[in-house]
């Protein structure tokens, strides 16, 4: 049993002898231990050619600065200063009125010492603010005696809201009635209507076309009319009809007021208000609002608060007009 074994032993390490023995004769070396792989990054492929970076431009030795914002847009010749002034009347006036006289001195004297010029514009806005809510007159359904005669005289029909199909509302025609007396009161005067389209459903239709369209069919001649038909506000009213007036109709020398009653003065106020503004850019006052006649309209509307004529009156100065 013995002797088996060792038999069996001698003959393996003969066939290991043999085969390495065949290894040797052919050149092939011992196979080496295989490594452990390391998981590395994918290669990044080359990347295409590009052209060379533009260089950026040299900074300017002098660059332009941005504009300063601003919380306002100032009307020609007001600083911050003067425009401060202004506000501070304005608001005194319309919340106090009559009360706020020693605010308004004050603030009219200090911006007279910063600007003559404005001083004296704002020292006759306000004065002219003062006597319309306390001093004027409106007269009802027709204009007073004693108006100039001929075509230095204009009057001035303010606009209303239009029915949606275009048609007049019964407060636009009361207004032209009373324009209508007036004309035939004073029947060389010329006729400016005022008021932009706002006939929701009828865009072609304005304010002012369908009140000179009224006049006409009434009896006024086509040639005494003067028609402003792109104003959408009573500001509007005043600085487009007195832009109209100063390049088609320059010998109008007086104004008087048509609208409703309660409307009257808020009319008196801005159209003056417009005049003296001219005066301060151009030098020489265009014409004066010398009186106005009322649409009655039994109170169905109050007049307008010295807080909406503030509003009104400050839109009158706006640069962009």
């Amino acid at each position: 049993m013995k002797g088996w074994k060792t038999a069996l032993l001698a003959l393996l390490c003969l066939c290991l002898a043999g085969v390495l023995l065949l290894r040797i004769r052919s050149g092939q070396a011992a196979p080496e231990p295989r490594a452990t792989a390391v998981p590395t990054a994918a290669p990044t492929p080359a990347a295409e050619p590009t052209a060379a970076p533009t260089p950026s431009p040299a900074p300017s030795e002098t660059p332009t600065p941005s504009p300063a914002p601003t919380a306002f847009v100032k009307p020609k010749g007001y600083t911050e200063e003067s425009y401060r002034l202004v506000s501070d009347m304005c608001y005194a006036y319309a919340d106090r009125q009559e009360a706020a006289v020693d605010i308004i001195s004050d603030d009219l004297a200090r911006l007279s010492a910063l600007d003559p010029a404005l001083g004296e514009l704002w020292g006759k806005l306000m004065r002219l603010w003062s006597s319309v809510n306390t001093e004027l007159d409106v007269n009802d359904g027709l204009l007073p005696d004693g108006l100039p005669e001929d075509d230095s005289l204009c009057i001035v029909v303010l606009g209303f809201q239009l029915e949606a199909d275009g048609s007049m509302a019964p407060e636009l025609v009361g207004r032209c009635e009373t324009a209508l007396a007036c004309a035939e009161k004073y029947p060389r005067a010329l006729i400016a209507v005022t008021g932009g389209g706002t006939a929701w459903q009828n865009p072609a239709a304005t304010e002012a076309g369908v009140m000179a369209a009224w006049l006409t069919k009434h009896g006024v001649s086509p040639e005494r009319i003067l028609t402003e038909d792109a104003s959408m506000t009573t500001a509007d009213n005043a600085v487009f009809t007195c832009r109209l007036l100063r390049e088609r109709c320059p010998q109008v020398r007086s104004l008087a007021v048509v609208s409703s009653d309660y409307h009257v003065p808020l009319g008196v106020l801005l159209f003056q208000a417009r005049a003296c503004v001219d005066e301060y850019e151009t030098g020489a006052l265009p014409f004066s609002v010398v009186s106005n006649a009322a649409y009655h309209t039994d109170g169905r509307s109050r007049p307008d608060s010295p807080m909406m004529q503030k509003n009104w009156l400050w839109s009158v100065t706006d640069p962009h007009y």
